[in-house]
């Protein structure tokens, strides 16, 4: 399912991935095709080309509908603009200094910003106070409601961003909660423009949230459900290991060990791969050099990993990966998880299942299938199917608190 039109898995879970959101407005079934077959297959600089084009077009397109007073239809362009000059700067992560990087993303961040200006009745951004700073988000939230309300905390992983969660921040308020989307350390603008990196221990990330929500009238205090997608697989069960004020935690898709990519494919424990990469870290860095000559994949998750992590090398990318491990964690989670799985996930397969198994909570397990399209990693390309499992648990949690 993935090859639609690029023969390059990587490639084509992206495209799987775009037009996945079509489903929320992000983007558009014929502009997504027709500007993937315009792309050389497997060639970064094309792809970067190719959607800042779209982007661009559709950027003109919104600002006319804008300055003629047609908000409705400026609004829809700027969402699917926006998603389209993200993806544009997807791969350009190999070259930190890149000044394409912050020229796209902030393109992306501008059109959103239009999203939320026309939308203003029922989406705020928001500045969540952490440590020295603040973390950014976006707060939706219903209408016509009166009272405290249920919400959802929403975070994506190793390279989503906030606007990225349009979609199911959309789905929530159908679902009667309010929702807040928000970028940590790693992620987003937080990386690209406060330059903070990734850190293992994302409590320290959620309990400055959760204190943010709780100042929040419409917050009700007793019914916080912590979402993470991708990575966030990882970071919100962490979390929810130390923060016992949420109601509920999902793992979409659960990790319960980051360096499970690695080892899983090279049948190696992660003791020994720690152990060589501290013994003969050059070793590693020109496997993976050469590796990514070929590879698509291995090209850009060490170049994005090194761009997350704040490292120079691969050695030291995948070293710090080691620190992601829920052994002797997840064990701690108290509320209700859960956890979801795919049977084609080709990023973080496998993962999945031992988080489950090590649980001591009230938890449960969906394993999606690709004989109905879900079985990609985060159901990407069938997010409706992902949606209504997700919400349908979550509406049975907080039907008995």
């Amino acid at each position: 399912m993935m090859n639609l039109v690029f023969k390059d898995d990587q490639f084509g879970f992206q495209l799987l991935r775009l037009l996945g959101e079509s489903t929320s407005g992000a983007a558009d079934i014929g502009e997504v095709i027709s500007t993937a077959e315009r792309i050389k297959e497997g060639d970064f600089k094309s792809w970067c080309d190719e959607w800042s084009k779209t982007a661009r077009e559709l950027n003109k397109i919104a600002d006319e509908c804008y300055s003629k007073g047609h908000m409705v239809s400026a609004k829809k362009a700027y969402l699917r603009a926006s998603n389209y000059y993200r993806t544009a700067e997807f791969y350009l992560h190999d070259n930190p200094n890149d000044p394409k990087i912050g020229e796209l993303y902030n393109l992306s961040l501008e059109c959103f910003s239009y999203v939320i200006k026309l939308n203003k009745s029922f989406i705020e951004a928001v500045k969540i106070p952490y440590e020295n700073t603040t973390l950014p988000g976006h707060y939706y939230r219903l209408e016509s409601s009166i009272g405290p309300k249920p919400v959802l905390i929403a975070m994506n992983g190793f390279d989503g961003s906030k606007e990225e969660l349009y979609g199911l921040a959309m789905t929530a308020l159908e679902h009667g909660m309010d929702c807040l989307t928000f970028e940590g350390p790693g992620q987003g603008e937080v990386i690209r423009k406060q330059k903070l990196f990734f850190r293992y221990d994302y409590e320290k990330v959620v309990t400055p949230v959760i204190d943010y929500l709780l100042s929040r009238k419409e917050t009700d205090p007793k019914k916080m459900v912590l979402l993470g997608e991708s990575l966030g697989g990882y970071l919100a069960p962490r979390a929810a290991a130390f923060e016992h004020r949420l109601a509920a935690c999902i793992a979409n898709e659960g990790v319960y060990d980051f360096l499970g990519e690695f080892t899983n494919k090279s049948n190696i424990t992660r003791e020994d791969l720690l152990k060589s990469i501290n013994l003969n870290p050059e070793k590693i860095n020109n496997e993976t050099y050469d590796s990514a000559k070929t590879n698509t994949s291995m090209k850009w998750s060490s170049s994005h990993g090194m761009y997350v992590f704040g490292v120079d090398s691969p050695a030291e990318f995948i070293s710090k990966m080691g620190k992601f491990y829920l052994k002797g964690v997840a064990e701690k989670i108290q509320c209700p998880t859960l956890i979801l799985d795919a049977d084609d996930d080709k990023l973080l397969g496998g993962q999945a299942k031992p988080l489950y198994d090590v649980l001591t909570c009230k938890k449960d397990y969906i394993l999606f299938s690709s004989e109905y399209g879900a079985g990609a990693h985060c159901q990407v390309g069938a997010k409706l199917i992902g949606n209504e499992s997700i919400f349908t648990w979550i509406e049975t949690i907080l039907q008995n608190i």
